[in-house]
């Protein structure tokens, strides 16, 4: 209650921006703490990947408010496309030992990349994302009000 959705997507992405950074720069040697880090990381994006499906309604109803138009399968499906493509980007290695260059390389592609996009992701999230708990709160109020409900408390 204290707190929005956006904030909390912020806290989850921030986490694991963080935690792969560290990562990436640490250049870690101990399998434990790398074990550790990613661990921290995981968490922070498996929070931001729960908290972000309760994006898509927030963002439905702003673009209600905004057009008068209620378009839940095309903002799901934008947002379906979105992930499916960035999924398609991911791909497998194998099993193939690789050089000392290769595994350093490997391994800045596994820290530094998703280190810099979630960060990337953070920055839109705080600095361009409109959906404050206010937004959401004031957007729901507006919509209750189109359809002649009653407020209700949670």
């Amino acid at each position: 209650k204290r707190f929005g959705k956006k904030e909390a997507g912020c806290v989850g992405v921030g986490v694991a921006a963080a935690a792969y950074l560290l990562m990436w720069a640490l250049r870690l040697r101990s399998v434990w703490a790398y074990i550790g880090l990613m661990l921290v990381g995981s968490v922070g994006v498996g929070f931001f990947n729960m908290v972000i499906w309760a994006f898509i309604i927030d963002v439905i109803d702003y673009q209600e408010v905004r057009t008068g138009s209620r378009d839940d399968g095309t903002v799901y499906a934008v947002y379906s496309f979105a992930r499916k493509l960035g999924q398609a980007l991911v791909s497998s290695t194998g099993h193939v030992v690789q050089t000392q260059p290769v595994r350093e390389g490997i391994y800045t592609i596994s820290t530094l990349v998703p280190g810099l996009s979630y960060l990337g992701v953070f920055l839109v999230l705080l600095l361009a994302y409109p959906l404050t708990k206010k937004r959401v709160e004031e957007n729901a109020a507006v919509l209750r009000e189109r359809r002649g409900e009653a407020a209700q408390e949670p």
